[in-house]
């Protein structure tokens, strides 16, 4: 009997594409993506693609997207863009 798994609210199990995408990052070019040195561009490059295609899926251009290291980050970011003008704050990129 296949498994039902039904807390998908806490993870949710990624795609395969998106498993051999990861891989190939962790494995070939985990570079720090912020570092000036080659390596740290390349990675940058691959960063950039991402988000120019995440932006096109989306309908939005590429400065629009933000990628968060997980939920809590990206609820902070969108509860500052909703709230800081409202508060005296005004949200900050994190790129």
């Amino acid at each position: 009997m296949p498994m039902i798994y039904l807390d998908n609210n806490a993870t949710t199990q990624p795609a395969a594409e998106v498993v051999a995408a990861m891989r190939e990052m962790l494995e070939a070019q985990w570079g720090n993506a912020s570092s000036v040195h080659r390596f740290g561009q390349a990675v940058r490059q691959r960063v950039e693609l991402a988000r120019a295609a995440t932006a096109k899926l989306v309908g939005a251009r590429p400065r629009e997207i933000v990628f968060t290291s997980g939920g809590t980050e990206a609820d902070n970011l969108a509860l500052a863009g909703v709230l800081g003008p409202h508060i005296g704050g005004r949200p900050r990129p994190c790129w």
